[in-house]
């Protein structure tokens, strides 16, 4: 029992710690975050959920299968140095929930803050098979305003359409690829 709690909680601190210096990396790639011991020989379903979208699954493959990556660099586009700046995880013996603040600075100072709240289950095997996150909606729109440049009003309506979500993200980074809003 106190062996999984033990595994559960490395596996949170590994994917968290990340996202606390990603902005200075500029990488999210990081040994045991989907699978404790990185094993991906039989692959698996990720079902996510957010209450904006409900559940959808990836099928992990390998470490590449869950990259959120690009939606980071759409974030450090407008807020360079965009992080995770305090998280606390509860972990227990299917997983974890870990609270977690994220701050950034758009390129004029101004300081943008979200909060977050992971719900993560973990199988007998050491992988993650469900994550469901929590968020305040005005927060993140603010944050998804920043980093795009885009006004609330037109962020929400990407998410009123099919995939906008990764429009938004691609736009974002093929923008700052083109010299706007570069660092």
């Amino acid at each position: 029992m106190a062996d999984l709690v033990t595994r559960n909680a490395e596996m949170a601190r590994r994917m968290y710690e990340t996202q606390v210096h990603a902005h200075r990396t500029h990488s999210l790639v990081q040994p045991g975050i989907l699978s404790y011991d990185d094993d991906f020989s039989e692959p698996w379903d990720l079902v996510l959920f957010s209450p904006k979208r409900g559940d959808w699954t990836v099928r992990i493959t390998g470490p590449e299968s869950f990259d959120g990556e690009p939606e980071f660099r759409m974030y450090w586009t407008g807020m360079p140095d965009f992080a995770i700046t305090s998280y606390e995880v509860f972990p227990h013996e299917d997983g974890w929930v870990c609270r977690m603040v994220y701050t950034g600075h758009t390129r004029d100072g101004e300081e943008i803050v979200a909060h977050q709240v992971d719900f993560a289950t973990i199988d007998d095997k050491g992988r993650l098979v469900r994550m469901e996150w929590y968020t305040d909606p005005n927060q993140w729109l603010r944050v998804w305003s920043a980093a795009t440049g885009k006004t609330v009003a037109e962020v929400d309506e990407y998410f009123a359409t099919t995939d906008g979500f990764a429009r938004m993200i691609q736009e974002t980074i093929a923008s700052r690829k083109a010299g706007q809003g570069a660092q």
